[in-house]
């Protein structure tokens, strides 16, 4: 396995990658894990938008993407990272995370790398102090990851979405990267 910087070449195997996950959302006896229905199975044109774009833009436009891949050695991709901005100018220095690995490829310390490689970037880039994350509630396995990673959970809203008519809370969780060791 090896992690990878993704390129813009790499988002249409990326957005592939995506709908297998979402085709996972919440399904037998997983937990939701993004706030969408369980039978969404696409990715938004929106959504691969703010993605394209944001692969051009520098960490100090609101509109900054980055994406880490982790790819087997077939070079198909089992886990992603990203980072982006919170959509405020005033919060440049804090950075959001999204992340996922594939179902057949967790409880093998690929998220934890995954967050490792995450930290180390944001460590040596000195606009960012920041990082943050939420996670759906229900979704114990990622909160144990990042319990686990060092972040800290910072609060929690009850009834923040409504999926298929469930109450679904979200958790915010932290981490201040320039004061942690990486």
């Amino acid at each position: 396995m090896i992690i990878v910087e993704a390129q813009i070449s790499d988002l249409t195997p990326f957005f592939d990658y995506l709908e297998n996950q979402l085709a996972e959302n919440g399904v037998d006896k997983s937990p939701l894990f993004m706030p969408v229905a369980r039978d969404k199975k696409s990715v938004s044109p929106q959504t691969k938008k703010k993605f394209e774009d944001g692969f051009s833009k520098n960490l100090d436009d609101l509109r900054f993407r980055k994406l880490w891949l982790a790819k087997d050695s077939l070079g198909k991709i089992i886990g992603h990272i990203d980072l982006r901005h919170h959509n405020d100018e005033h919060c440049l220095h804090r950075v959001l995370l999204g992340m996922d690995v594939d179902s057949n490829h967790r409880k093998k310390g690929i998220g934890e790398q995954l967050i490792r490689e995450i930290i180390h970037f944001c460590y040596d880039n000195s606009n960012i102090d920041w990082l943050d994350l939420n996670v759906l509630s229900m979704n114990v396995p990622a909160k144990k990851l990042y319990l686990k990673c060092a972040f800290e959970i910072v609060g929690e809203i009850s009834d923040y979405y409504r999926i298929e008519g469930d109450s679904v809370s979200e958790i915010t969780m932290t981490k201040n990267v320039k004061s942690s060791t990486h």
